[in-house]
């Protein structure tokens, strides 16, 4: 946020903020990265990234990239337990800091402890700071093991995984392939088990996933990481891949992902790696920010293909970017900015500059224009603990000096304005409660899609009660309207619900009609598939035919508006589907499943992933939202900025407060339509 913002734009954005502010799920909107810098909201934090002091004094220009980084002579900087060193690269055995369950300990990494769970990276001499893992041991790491490297002696290799699915290998192109990319890299968990779980974005108890139906033959998967200055290196026992490259592509929307920091090897799922660790930004290979040193230059090129790397390839494409989609699919991500003009060019110039105040601000523009639809959010200053005052101030001031000509997205803006339009409307209590009557018709207030992991399994285990999260919210709301006896009709209020959970979606859903499964689409596969789920609708914590008898005869409704986002957009196309209606306005879109992404100096971003486009049954597109049977009466004024001075247009959102009327304009529209 600027700080020469007014008070109630603070406010907005705080509100939007907090509202906004969900666990990483399949689906969730993100708030502005301005928001970040709010110094409401962040106390004293900035960034830190990885630099060596041996090549401070080398310049990255055009010619560097995407070239390949082993033109670059670098010195490294290199973290301790150096265990191989030979003309090639140095080998370290690298601590591995594990994310426990949501009640239990972080494992330790102490060096000395010798317990402790370890990984071989590499660090390469033409790339010296870029840290490299095999590819078997990833899936050691994450799976359980199960792969095999086959070795063909010519620079080309087979990795076959546990389930027999294949991928190839050429490290003389530098490219991997597969037939069915899908089957390759998707099984987390379960997968030892035979079962695929790669679409089970929580660990939400009270759903399990029955199976995972495709349609049709998969199209075959090339990624050319030659294109983007990314090696590929192999020997006769292993294939090794940028750590980055490898959580980026192997990542599931449960998040299920590896870091690196210089120091330790994070595996994450629902945290991030500086949630783990509040030490995760404080080592040599990550602390220059703040000091203004430059960019390591070897991490400078390898970041710059990741990037690429993930906006052609990890990308959903979910149709709102500016970026021309056949030319990022087809040329690449260097491409698709050169085609943007000279806005293009500034961009590129500072997501490849060695100044990273420079690069940061270049990746908030990313998302806030060429990338801006809800889910892409490539800050890099959340997390970010214990910074220098004087030196966090100096960075901050760079930060605001650019925010101040730049502003926020038209996205963000909107939906900031119909949640803090709607918010004004809305009793306390309402908001408090989430329930009102008014006839034969209820309400029940969703302000997210959560899943509550903690406060279900005290429940099951007798501990506890119904938690308040999604699943517990409308499994209350509907107990209730069943003894408030003469009640027909349900609306979920959803006028504020920016997403979340697809299986806190699946699951509400499985309670109101029987439905058991979503649909989607694989971006890379070019596929379309059902997701298959058993629901504990009885929530007795078994998965059995009693389930099968739980039933709530009510006619259902959604309250829609253009903060309703991502799962918050899904769930009203889903409920018409099984024939309900919606009223309020038009959702604010969002289809894609949130997927985690890595850059090779140990920042995540958050992107539109392309392995789960949330679809209806007709496969139908739900970006552009969904529009409501019953549109509500909105009108529209103008008012005068009283900061700028500047004219703008404002939506009166009192239709959303009338709660009365809208359970009356349900319960008419039921009593014409069924």
């Amino acid at each position: 946020m600027i700080r020469k913002h007014s008070v109630i734009t603070k406010t907005i954005l705080a509100i939007l903020c907090a509202s906004l502010a969900l666990p990483t799920g399949c689906s969730g909107a993100h708030a502005s990265n301005k928001q970040e810098m709010n110094s409401g909201e962040v106390s004293g934090n900035a960034q830190k990234a990885s630099e060596t002091a041996g090549d401070a004094q080398d310049e990255t220009d055009a010619s560097d990239l995407p070239q390949s980084a082993g033109e670059t002579e670098l010195v490294a900087e290199v973290p301790p337990m150096v265990e191989t060193v030979n003309n090639e690269y140095t080998q370290k055995t690298v601590p591995v800091r594990r994310e426990k369950a949501s009640d239990g300990p972080l494992q330790a990494a102490d060096q000395k402890d010798a317990s402790v769970e370890t990984v071989q990276l590499r660090f390469y001499k033409d790339a010296p700071n870029v840290a490299y893992m095999g590819i078997a041991e990833y899936f050691d790491l994450m799976l359980g093991g199960g792969l095999d490297v086959q070795d063909h002696g010519d620079g080309t290799y087979t990795l076959t995984n546990a389930a027999g699915a294949d991928a190839s290998v050429d490290t003389g192109r530098d490219t991997v392939s597969a037939e069915n990319m899908p089957a390759f890299v998707n099984y987390y968990e379960d997968a030892k088990k035979g079962i695929p779980s790669s679409f089970k974005d929580s660990a939400a108890p009270y759903l399990k996933l029955r199976e995972v139906v495709y349609e049709g033959e998969p199209a075959e998967t090339e990624f050319n990481l030659g294109k983007l200055g990314i090696e590929i290196r192999g020997d006769s026992s292993d294939v090794w891949f940028p750590v980055s490259i490898l959580s980026s592509w192997m990542t599931d929307i449960a998040q299920n992902r590896i870091a690196f920091n210089g120091e330790n090897l994070y595996v994450c799922c629902s945290k991030s790696p500086y949630e783990l660790d509040n030490r995760y930004y404080s080592t040599k290979y990550m602390d220059s920010i703040l000091s203004g040193e430059e960019r390591a230059k070897d991490l400078t090129v390898y970041s710059y293909g990741d990037l690429g790397f993930i906006f052609q390839y990890m990308y959903g494409y979910p149709g709102k970017t500016q970026l021309d989609p056949e030319l990022l699919r087809n040329e690449g991500f260097d491409a698709a900015l050169a085609a943007l003009g000279d806005t293009g060019r500034e961009l590129r110039q500072e997501l490849t500059s060695r100044d990273f105040r420079e690069f940061w601000f270049g990746m908030y523009r990313l998302s806030e224009r060429p990338l801006e639809d809800g889910h892409n959010n490539t800050t890099l200053s959340s997390g970010i603990v214990d910074a220098e005052q004087e030196k966090y101030q100096a960075f901050r001031e760079y930060t605001w000096s650019k925010f101040d000509n730049y502003g926020i997205s038209d996205f963000v803006s909107k939906i900031s304005s119909a949640n803090q339009g709607i918010y004004n409307v809305r009793s306390e209590e309402y908001m408090g409660s989430g329930y009102h009557r008014h006839g034969d018709t209820a309400i029940i207030l969703l302000r997210s899609f959560s899943v509550d992991e903690g406060g279900w399994n005290a429940y099951y285990s007798g501990e506890g009660e119904i938690p308040d999260d999604t699943m517990g919210t409308v499994a209350k709301g509907l107990i209730r309207a069943s003894k408030d006896g003469g009640i027909k009709n349900v609306v979920f209020d959803l006028a504020t619900n920016p997403g979340g959970y697809s299986d806190s979606v699946a699951g509400a859903l499985s309670l109101m009609t029987g439905r058991d499964h979503l649909c989607g689409y694989d971006e890379l596969s070019k596929q379309y598939f059902d997701v298959y789920f058993d629901v504990d609708r009885n929530l007795d914590g078994e998965f059995g035919a009693e389930d099968e008898e739980v039933s709530y005869d009510f006619n259902y409704a959604v309250l829609t508006s253009g903060a309703s986002f991502s799962c918050g957009n899904l769930f009203p196309f889903l409920v018409r589907e099984e024939g309900g209606m919606v009223i309020g306005d038009r959702s604010g879109g969002g289809s894609c499943s949130v997927q985690k992404a890595v850059l090779s100096e140990g920042f995540e971003i958050t992107i539109s992933g392309s392995k789960f486009k949330l679809t209806d049954e007709s496969a139908s597109d739900l970006e552009k939202g969904v529009t409501p049977d019953v549109q509500l009466e909105i009108e529209t004024k103008k008012e005068i900025n009283e900061i700028t001075g500047e004219e703008m247009e404002t939506r009166d959102y009192s239709a959303f407060g009338d709660l009365d009327g809208i359970c009356e304009t349900v319960s008419g529209w039921f009593a014409q339509n069924k």
